[in-house]
C-alpha cells in the first residue's frame, strides 16, 4: 500500500511539473523587463494622482532609470450611485463605480498597441456623521484604484508575455 501512494506521488509530481506553466512574475519573464520601460502620463483629479503614483511604484519597484519606450494614458471617471434607501428617502449606503479606460502607446511612432477599460465597484455606508460618510467614500475610492491598478498591470503583464 505504501508503495502505490508513493509512486503514484512521484508520478503525480511529475506529470504535474512538465505542464508549461509558469508564473506570470518570475525573475526571468520577459515582460518584467517590458514593464520598467512604460512612463504614466498624468492623469487629472486626486484619484487620477493615486492611481499614477500606484502604476509607477509597480511598474518600476526598484525606480531603476530606464530609456522609456511605451506611454501609458489613463482615462478615469466616476460615479456614485445611492443604493439604500430608507422611507424618508435618505440614502444609507452608496457604490462608488470607478470607470477607467487606457490605452498603451508605443514612443517612436505613436501607434496604440493596447487599449481596454477595466471598471471597480466599491460600496460604502452613509450614516448620520459627515465625517464618517467621507472617510468611508474615501476609503472605497482608494480601494477601488487599487483594483484598477492591479488590473492594469496583470493585463500590460499577459500583454507582454504573449507578444
Amino acid at each position: 500500500m505504501k508503495k502505490i501512494k508513493f509512486f503514484l506521488i512521484i508520478f503525480s509530481l511529475s506529470f504535474f511539473s512538465n505542464c508549461g506553466f509558469e508564473p506570470i512574475y518570475s525573475s526571468h519573464n520577459k515582460s518584467n523587463e517590458e514593464l520598467l520601460h512604460i512612463s504614466v502620463k498624468n492623469i487629472k483629479d486626486r484619484a487620477g494622482q493615486i492611481l499614477k503614483n500606484d502604476l509607477s511604484k509597480k511598474l518600476n519597484p526598484q525606480n531603476k532609470k530606464t530609456i522609456t519606450k511605451y506611454y501609458l494614458f489613463v482615462d478615469l471617471s466616476e460615479n456614485i450611485e445611492e443604493t439604500g434607501i430608507r422611507k424618508d428617502m435618505s440614502a444609507t449606503r452608496a457604490n462608488l463605480k470607478i470607470n477607467a479606460e487606457y490605452k498603451l502607446l508605443t514612443v517612436k511612432d505613436a501607434e496604440i498597441i493596447l487599449k481596454s477599460s477595466i471598471e471597480a465597484l466599491s460600496s460604502y455606508d452613509i450614516v448620520e456623521s459627515i465625517y464618517a460618510t467621507i472617510i468611508a467614500e474615501k476609503d472605497a475610492r482608494n480601494k477601488g484604484l487599487k483594483i484598477i491598478s492591479d488590473s492594469i498591470i496583470n493585463e500590460l503583464a499577459i500583454y507582454f508575455n504573449n507578444k
